[in-house]
């Protein structure tokens, strides 16, 4: 029977301890002066904290960091450099042909797959012989591939964001 009270009993008294933690002072005697009642509490007297508003911002003695302040160097107000078409254009290449190079191999492995021939007679010296079974090797160019699809589109994202043409970078 206990046992089902405890919760609730637990319940309780967490409730109750906010409570019973304030406490009110009693008011001072009619008698007394306020520096009497001072003297007879234990507690130091509490500073008032101070407000500041836009009026009395500047006699602010600690610098108050303020966006758009000339005076304050943490902010730069020009825009950033305007991105260079010839260097997003070099950048996208090479990840164009990275994503090419994939798409050829994906496409060797799927023809393997299918029972066609792979070699051609000719001599790969880019070739080699490896234990991965082909179908987690496309897993992975899967991957790769996906991977570089979206670098492609987050840097012709991130160039137009600066103002680049996309006619620039073709």
């Amino acid at each position: 029977m206990f046992s089902r009270l405890l919760p609730f009993i637990f319940v309780l008294t967490i409730s109750a301890l906010p409570c019973l933690a304030q406490t009110q002072d009693a008011p001072p005697a009619q008698g007394s002066s306020p520096a009497a009642t001072s003297a007879s509490s234990n507690s130091a007297p509490v500073a008032q904290k101070k407000v500041w508003t836009n009026e009395n911002l500047p006699e602010a003695k600690t610098g108050v960091s303020v966006f758009g302040d000339k005076r304050n160097k943490n902010y730069h107000m020009t825009p950033d450099p305007p991105a260079d078409p010839a260097q997003i254009k070099k950048s996208l290449e090479k990840l164009q042909g990275q994503l090419d190079d994939v798409i050829k191999k994906l496409k060797t492995y799927k023809e393997f797959q299918d029972g066609e021939a792979v070699s051609k007679g000719e001599r790969d010296l880019d070739k080699s012989y490896s234990r991965t079974p082909v179908d987690q090797q496309m897993v992975k160019l899967l991957e790769k591939k996906k991977d570089l699809e979206t670098q492609i589109g987050d840097l012709v994202d991130d160039a137009r964001k600066k103002g680049v043409d996309p006619g620039q970078l073709r």
